[in-house]
């Protein structure tokens, strides 16, 4: 496990907040999984690499179960 420390602009975070509240209702453990899906969206729409995407796709569909 990794921890990562940024500086994200607040408006964007409270907007993130916001959709997972309203989605999941922000219990203990959803901002870290709904960060965690929105990575894999991500590396599934940009990354070049068919293996990466495949990861992700793997990963992703571990996450939701």
């Amino acid at each position: 496990m990794t921890q990562i420390n940024a500086k994200i602009d607040e408006e964007i975070l409270k907007e993130f907040r916001d959709v997972i509240y309203t989605r999941m209702g922000l219990r203990k453990g959803d901002f870290k999984k709904s960060l965690e899906e929105a990575m894999l969206d991500y590396i599934i729409r940009y990354s070049k690499s068919d293996s990466a995407k495949d990861f992700a796709k793997r990963a992703k569909a571990e996450h939701s179960a």
